[in-house]
């Protein structure tokens, strides 16, 4: 049997962190997600990737198992090596949280990016698109009667400049 290999590509993608376990051992992860708390403690979602097994029509053969889970720092702790800030979101500005369809008179629907009303082939758009976009009247681009994104882009401010 070979060998295990950390560095492999059976760790999956994202940066690597220490786990310590309950009886003290450690184990390495790898982290997909990371956020802070309200108290500013750092959370880490991971991915363990450990030994297991499948019976086949022709005997048992190894498989890799993933198990997730989520703690916190100190449990869970970053290498000095490891570069987290890929698990950043991106900054406001950059966030698509629009779907915009095109409906059959060619106008354009913009709906909230989890609407079920939306459909799977509509373009992703940032505030900003979805703002220009409706800014240039009913005629062009309505809301969506069902998940009402206006609610939340009312809030917004209005982009910067004019261009779409």
């Amino acid at each position: 049997m070979e060998e295990y290999d950390e560095s492999a590509a059976h760790w999956g993608e994202g940066p690597l962190v220490e786990v310590a376990l309950p009886d003290g051992q450690t184990i390495r992860a790898v982290v997909t997600r990371r956020r802070r708390d309200r108290f500013g403690t750092w959370w880490y979602d991971y991915e363990l990737t450990l030994p297991g097994r499948v019976d086949t029509s022709s005997g048992p053969i190894q498989q890799p198992h993933v198990v997730s889970g989520c703690a916190p720092y100190p449990i869970v702790q970053p290498l000095e090596d490891q570069d987290y800030t890929v698990l950043d979101p991106p900054p406001p500005e950059k966030r698509t949280r629009w779907r915009v369809d095109v409906t059959r008179d060619g106008r354009r629907l913009v709906h909230r990016v989890d609407c079920a009303a939306g459909s799977e082939g509509g373009s992703l758009a940032t505030d900003a698109d979805a703002l220009r976009l409706l800014a240039q009247g009913p005629e062009v681009a309505t809301t969506c009667a069902i998940c009402c994104p206006e609610a939340v882009l009312r809030t917004l401010s209005p982009p910067a400049d004019d261009s779409f």
